[in-house]
């Protein structure tokens, strides 16, 4: 019998459907107290009456009769092949769905999320910390350490999995008995456990998520909608390190538009202090022009959210944004809030 975490499966599977209309059919669904599970029980006139932008404007690579493509044996053998490897789908109308990331992402929040793992830190208070792949040793141990001061404050820390910071934060947090979320760029196939987390109580302590389809590799543009995740999923930032918007060849940096990406979802964003790094990541100045703040340690920040509501940070990042960022590059930025260094 199908149920609705097998009916969001089939929806996340129909081809030409993507977040956007998927978020729509499922607001049409609620305006007409009908669920998921009453969608594929509609002929296609209904289909067409309660969702009559489906094949229009925006939603025209989406159409009812791809929906025939989904009554096959191959794709209920493909669910039941996810839910014995123990993943989870949660849907945008599962409770356990984090209520943050419908909060900062709205209509691009993921209409399905594929999880394995310890389900209860979807919603727990999360910190997450990113930064470059090639960090040095001792951006590493920094990592480590600021992950171990906040999973010793109850925080769970998340990151992206990827090698170098987002590695060492999950490191750093299971070291410290703590919990850790791994946002991932990748399907849930392609889920290789990382050899220093094998010993690391890594099963009980930790969450794997993905909005991306089972079998779907790494992309550069997968890595960069994972980011929003990741900030969508968090209380704030912490950027270790950071190279600057686009390099000379004009990449694009995936920590620095994590960054961006949290300031304009209205949550904080905390930058190491450059001085503390060699070389200097010029990421780091430019994100603090932007509205970061400047920290040192990881109380720093347990202490920070404790004394600031969120609005009043949503304010302060407002005004930091007016900041001309040409001046950076030559000028110390400013230190909102710092105590001493490592």
């Amino acid at each position: 019998m199908r149920n609705k975490e097998y009916s969001w499966y089939m929806l996340s599977n129909a081809p030409g459907f993507g977040t956007k209309s998927i978020h729509y059919i499922y607001e049409n669904l609620q305006k007409n107290s009908l669920s998921i599970n009453n969608l594929f029980d509609l002929d296609i006139n209904e289909l067409n009456r309660l969702f009559p932008e489906i094949g229009e404007g925006k939603f025209s690579r989406a159409s009812f009769t791809n929906f025939s493509t989904l009554n096959n044996d191959k794709l209920g053998d493909y669910f039941e092949k996810l839910k014995s490897g123990g993943v989870t789908i949660i849907g945008i109308d599962d409770e356990r769905y984090p209520e943050s990331v419908l909060q900062n992402m709205q209509d691009n929040a993921p209409p399905i999320l594929y999880c394995k793992g310890y389900l209860p830190l979807l919603n727990t208070k999360g910190v997450s910390i990113v930064g470059s792949r090639d960090v040095s040793n001792f951006g590493i141990k920094i990592t480590k350490s600021i992950a171990k001061e906040l999973a010793e404050q109850g925080i769970n820390v998340i990151s992206g999995y990827a090698k170098g910071v987002d590695t060492s934060a999950h490191l750093g947090a299971l070291e410290a008995h703590g919990t850790t979320t791994m946002i991932l760029s990748f399907g849930v196939y392609h889920i290789s456990i990382k050899r220093e987390m094998k010993n690391l109580n890594w099963e009980k302590n930790s969450l794997f998520v993905t909005q991306f389809t089972p079998y779907e590799k790494f992309s550069g543009q997968n890595a960069m909608a994972r980011n929003k995740l990741v900030c969508a999923m968090s209380k704030a930032i912490v950027i270790i390190a950071s190279g600057p918007e686009r390099d000379n060849e004009g990449k694009m940096s995936g920590t620095f538009n994590a960054g961006k990406s949290a300031l304009k979802m209205g949550i904080p964003v905390f930058v190491l202090s450059p001085q503390v790094l060699k070389p200097i990541p010029q990421g780091n100045i430019d994100l603090l022009q932007l509205g970061g703040i400047e920290f040192s340690k990881g109380m720093d920040i347990v202490k920070f959210l404790e004394e600031h509501p969120k609005e009043e940070v949503v304010a302060v990042n407002e005004q930091e944004k007016t900041k001309d960022m040409t001046s950076a590059r030559n000028t110390k930025p400013p230190t909102p809030y710092q105590t001493k260094l490592f």
